[in-house]
């Protein structure tokens, strides 16, 4: 039977092993950041409340006179520009 110390020392030494794969290889990060991205752009696509609240921690003002359709266009565009990136950095 285990004892509740070498159940924490395996659960830390898995831990440890993937923390160093990842450092080994970072390029996967992109992947990551690609699913993030590609579901925050299917909840843009679906108007999916929390993917289209616009967020103002300050006043942009170049998008005080925009209807909250065209801001979601522009967060779409952003979100498709950064989806390609990340994607463009994976591969190169």
């Amino acid at each position: 039977m285990s004892s509740i110390t070498e159940i924490w020392e395996a659960v830390s030494q898995m831990a440890g092993d993937h923390f160093e794969w990842a450092q080994n290889n970072p390029k996967f990060g992109y992947l990551i950041i690609f699913a993030l991205l590609s579901l925050w752009l299917t909840g843009l696509l679906l108007r999916w409340k929390w993917a289209c609240h616009w967020q103002f921690w300050g006043k942009l003002w170049f998008f005080d006179d925009c209807n909250p359709e065209t801001r979601r266009r522009i967060q779409i565009a952003l979100v498709s520009v950064a989806l390609a990136a990340s994607l463009t950095m994976f591969f190169v």
